[in-house]
């Protein structure tokens, strides 16, 4: 199988940061405007850095991206994990039209804001290869906002039982992405090893190990420590079932929200 990773961009197109608002808790906020690519050239990469900024941030929060003018834009990637501060940056492989307007939108489980950055690697592959052009979220509850919750099994370093993330993935999976963040708006210093894994219950097969998320009290913020894009060696087929287990070395055994994004192409 051929990884659609393309050649390195011809272009780099930075956005201002702007302030994406969820106004009303659980309902999405206003469009705003991160970036416009180039009349001429298409985007293959995607980089958001977000930053939680509201004095009540420290709750779960779901970001849309789109494009589009306003009023008729298209989502690209729906409710993208970035709640509880979540420090840190989303670079993943995504077709996005020459021309295009890419813009963002929030939902809080309160009101919040997110200071959000976003950078456009323009230039495709004219190699043969091809660049993702959907991705698919599953384990996503958009009200109230919320994830998988998964739970680790209260013992250090031994894995807790497996959550559902989806009954059936819905289109093929030739990479993925993880994104976490904190079950709790007062967690304890927590560090958590995820595996994702396929398979009906009892006959997981891990297919992404050890995905590292630390979560920290004061204030509460979440880093990943392992890279949230993930590409695969084998297509994962549609139908499949989705399901993810954790561990902690250090910490409590609160459970931490997971999220899977497919990308097909």
């Amino acid at each position: 199988m051929q990884w659609p990773i393309p050649p390195f961009p011809t272009k780099i197109v930075a956005g201002d940061a702007v302030n994406v608002n969820g106004s009303a808790p659980n309902s999405k906020g206003a469009w705003v405007t991160l970036l416009t690519l180039p009349a001429d050239r298409p985007a293959s990469w995607l980089n958001l850095g977000n930053d939680q900024i509201s004095a009540s941030g420290d709750r779960a929060a779901l970001m849309d991206i789109g494009i589009g003018s306003a009023g008729s834009e298209t989502i690209l990637a729906a409710n993208l994990v970035v709640g509880y501060r979540d420090h840190g940056t989303l670079a993943f492989p995504l077709h996005i039209p020459a021309g295009a307007t890419i813009r963002a939108r929030l939902a809080g489980a309160v009101s919040m804001n997110i200071w959000t950055t976003a950078t456009a690697y323009v230039g495709e592959p004219d190699c043969g290869l091809s660049v993702p052009g959907r991705i698919t979220t599953y384990g996503v509850v958009a009200s109230p906002i919320d994830a998988t919750n998964v739970t680790p099994s209260g013992t250090l370093n031994v894995k807790g039982s497996y959550a559902q993330i989806t009954a059936a993935t819905t289109a093929p999976i030739h990479a993925l992405m993880v994104l976490a963040q904190s079950s709790t708006s007062t967690p304890t210093d927590t560090r958590y090893a995820i595996d994702i894994a396929v398979g009906s219950p009892g006959n997981e097969t891990i297919i992404v190990p050890n995905h590292y998320v630390r979560v920290e009290n004061s204030p509460v913020c979440v880093y990943p420590q392992s890279p949230p894009f993930v590409p695969l060696s084998t297509c994962i087929p549609a139908g499949v079932r989705l399901a993810a287990r954790c561990s902690i070395w250090t910490g409590s055994s609160a459970p931490i929200e997971v999220a899977v994004y497919g990308f097909t192409y």
